[in-house]
């Protein structure tokens, strides 16, 4: 993929695949290109944009801008976005797009911890997400978004419900099916939830967060017992994002359950070591709906030494 302005190379990928079935191989390669293109735009286009010395962006623009902000994962670039964001809604105040990132800024802070009141962050979230599926119900961001808000308040049917019509406007956006899988991993459908996953992390091996998927499979495997992919799985996460938390406590966690608490403790060693103000509240950020599970996972924390 070329840019046609600059003429500067954007994306490129080679596929293999069993040509027995060539109708199942074209459909995985659209499928791969599709979403896998959309973040290579999104982020090329922000960082040209951010190089432009114009003040008078317009609101495409600073939405652009905004996109690939988000995939910075700092409380520093959240800050310049939701500037941008609220420069595009003086603008245009019915822009379902920068309503929608404004709601992703909104989540992003509250979930990496960058929020003073994770509660107030998180509700709006939601409500910026809802609104953004008013301003345009065929907006499938705008449903992700509002579908990943609902977590901190324990709205997961809605979540559900959410994604699904996300991936139902487009069953290309991996995105949306990696979240999916998060929210399916909350209710207890663990399967499901590492199935969607995958299908996350084969569409659009590229994207900046697929730290995020990572550490849903290994959330999905320790539920299910299944400790030792938890911690494969946990520290793919952390070897791509060493400051996304819940890695650290999957791991620990996974440890701490398969009865090796020397390695529990070694896991949140090194999470305090990144995170230093990281403490078992933290966990809340994601709740999961079984309180049984939530509540192991926490006594495993506290065994490995993280404060409450």
């Amino acid at each position: 993929l070329i840019d046609g302005i600059s003429g500067g190379h954007v994306w490129s990928e080679r596929y293999d695949g069993d040509l027995a079935d060539v109708f199942d191989l074209q459909d995985e390669i659209t499928r791969n290109v599709v979403a896998s293109i959309q973040t290579s735009v999104q982020l090329t286009a922000g960082t040209r944009i951010e190089r432009s010395s114009r003040p008078d962006l317009t609101v495409w623009e600073l939405t652009m801008q905004a996109w690939s902000l988000l995939y910075d994962f700092s409380p520093q670039s959240y800050a310049t976005a939701e500037d941008l964001l609220n420069r595009a809604l003086q603008s245009d105040p019915n822009s379902a797009e920068a309503t929608l990132l404004l709601s992703l800024i909104y989540h992003h802070n509250a979930l990496m911890g960058f929020s003073d009141d994770f509660l107030a962050t998180t509700k709006r979230a939601n409500e910026l997400g809802r609104q953004a599926t008013r301003l345009d119900d065929r907006n499938e961001y705008a449903h992700w978004a509002f579908g990943i808000s609902c977590w901190g308040l324990n709205k997961h049917e809605e979540s559900i419900a959410a994604l699904e019509r996300a991936v139902e406007l487009n069953p290309n956006c991996s995105l949306a099916y990696g979240s999916l899988g998060t929210v399916l991993n909350l209710v207890g459908r663990h399967e499901e939830a590492i199935a969607n996953q995958q299908i996350a992390i084969r569409s659009n091996p590229r994207d900046p967060s697929i730290f995020f998927r990572f550490s849903g499979i290994a959330f999905a495997h320790y539920l299910a017992g299944r400790f030792d992919e938890a911690i494969l799985w946990a520290n793919k996460s952390i070897h791509r994002r060493a400051r996304w938390y819940f890695s650290h406590f999957v791991l620990a966690a996974s440890h701490c359950s398969a009865g090796r608490p020397d390695e529990a403790k070694m896991a949140i060693d090194n999470c305090r070591t990144a995170l230093p103000s990281a403490r078992v509240a933290d966990l809340e950020r994601v709740p999961l709906k079984n309180i049984e599970d939530m509540e192991h996972m926490r006594q495993c924390l506290r065994q490995a030494g993280l404060p409450d």
